[in-house]
């Protein structure tokens, strides 16, 4: 069940890889058909398809609310193109639920995801903001992934206890990336483990857009970067934000002044 990576990524003028895309595509492209065309003679398309013309890369979401069958995932990997990547959202029921403390479903939740063959690059873990970090507990479950897949694995906490020392140890004795959720800051760099930067919209969460100063600084510090897997989300898909902040992040990263060329 072990995800293969390879594939056609953007690449940063100091020759990191980057995929930018946003969480889910189905909004985007139902509410922005404009930023989403399609050639004229392309006949009857999915959405999907859409905004694969546009970017190269997408966040699944709907299997955190939803289990997902097998078969899914399998059309949505015959919708895309040849280096077209997948990450996936952790079903909520092991991550809000049972709080991490039961992996029975682990298996059959990556087994389902692994339709999507070599595209799929990285699993997203997101935890509730009430989940305080537990050593021994969240060890065994990452553990437990880890096993399971050998792609990209990174964890969202809300908690601010994941931010200390131990919890940060645990996670990079894993080899899990701590995804960001802000422009980091000029002077940070980033630890161990793949990285993953996830921007839900601020001041309005999910609404409102991040400036070009934002993503230029952004783009610094992915540049900066070590090389290895790295994913930037947009999660502020309200409005046309995401799709815009994807694009110019996207020009800013290759040196274009065109925004994203299709895959």
């Amino acid at each position: 069940m072990a995800a293969s990576v390879g594939g056609v990524e953007h690449s940063t003028p100091s020759g990191d890889h980057v995929r930018i895309g946003l969480a889910g595509w189905s909004e985007a492209v139902s509410r922005f058909r404009a930023l989403y065309p399609v050639p004229s003679d392309s006949g009857k398309v999915t959405g999907l398809q859409r905004y694969a013309c546009t970017f190269d890369f997408a966040e699944v979401n709907a299997s955190f609310y939803r289990r997902m069958r097998r078969e899914t995932y399998e059309r949505w990997a015959a919708d895309t193109p040849d280096g077209f990547a997948f990450s996936v959202k952790v079903n909520r029921g092991l991550t809000h639920f049972h709080r991490l403390r039961d992996t029975t479903e682990l298996a059959p939740f990556i087994e389902s995801a692994m339709g999507l063959g070599p595209k799929l690059r990285a699993l997203l873990v997101q935890l509730p903001p009430s989940l305080a970090f537990e050593g021994p507990t969240a060890s065994a479950f990452f553990r437990e992934i880890g096993r399971l897949f050998s792609g990209a694995v990174v964890c969202e906490p809300r908690h601010d206890s994941w931010q200390a020392d131990d919890a940060r140890a645990m996670l990079a004795a894993e080899g899990v990336g701590l995804v960001r959720t802000s422009i980091p800051d000029p002077e940070e760099q980033p630890g161990p483990g793949p990285v993953y930067v996830r921007l839900h919209g601020t001041p309005r969460r999910y609404y409102s857009a991040y400036t070009h100063a934002d993503l230029v600084q952004l783009a610094d510090w992915l540049r900066r970067a070590s090389p290895g897997s790295r994913f930037v989300v947009f999660d502020n898909t309200a409005t046309t934000a995401a799709t815009l902040n994807a694009l110019e992040l996207t020009s800013l990263l290759e040196g274009a002044g065109s925004g994203l060329s299709a895959p």
